[in-house]
């Protein structure tokens, strides 16, 4: 959606343009993500639209991304505007970590309210998990991995769909998180989720719309 209104000047148009594309696409990543933890930049902030698929938010993220790329990372791991503690999410996706038996998603206005990173929640919690949406802390995540105790990370978004984080890049150093084909829990959901699109298996929850 775009404004249209033939103007000039600095106000919200009155008139807007909404446009549906569908075409095939192929993978959007096409092998397990190298994040870098980002503590300088900024994409959104508390009182903004973070929460929304709004082109600003993506513009202030392609400088930094850049950077992050040229240092052999895929993407960043956005962080909170105020103290660079707590995690949003990636540059084009929401994240989701299994911490302990735990699966938890970082929740805040400033965070992309995913359609993906919801229907994992609810998919989580119908399969019986425990399943949290709330703040994680850097520290937490890293001092998890150190301990052995993340065994699940992962983007999740429309254009990713579910794709696994191999390696966290934090203050110089990287952290390895465990072999994909060792992860129960996004195996099992993007298994499911695809044998869902494709009309292989029943859809309980009216998710998907036949046209």
């Amino acid at each position: 959606m775009f404004a249209t209104e033939a103007a000039l000047g600095v106000h919200p148009s009155a008139t807007y343009k909404f446009i549906i594309i569908t075409c095939p696409v192929g993978a959007y990543y096409n092998k397990p993500l190298k994040l870098k933890v980002e503590t300088h930049y900024t994409r959104a902030a508390q009182g903004g639209v973070g929460f929304s698929k709004n082109a600003g938010n993506y513009a202030l993220s392609l400088y930094p991304t850049r950077l992050a790329n040229d240092e052999g990372f895929d993407q960043l791991i956005w962080t909170d505007a105020k103290e660079h503690k707590y995690i949003e999410e990636a540059g084009t996706a929401n994240l989701v970590f299994r911490i302990g038996d735990t699966i938890i998603t970082p929740h805040d206005d400033t965070i992309l309210h995913g359609v993906t990173r919801r229907t994992i929640i609810e998919l989580a919690q119908h399969w019986g998990y425990k399943a949290e949406q709330r703040h994680v802390s850097v520290q937490e995540l890293i001092d998890g991995i150190k301990e052995g105790i993340v065994t699940d990370a992962f983007a999740a978004g429309t254009a990713a769909t579910l794709t696994p984080i191999s390696t966290i890049g934090f203050n110089g150093e990287l952290y390895e998180l465990p072999a994909v084909e060792n992860r129960e829990f996004s195996n099992k959901v993007l298994s499911y989720l695809n044998d869902l699109r494709y009309g292989k298996i029943e859809d309980p929850f009216g998710w998907n719309l036949i046209v």
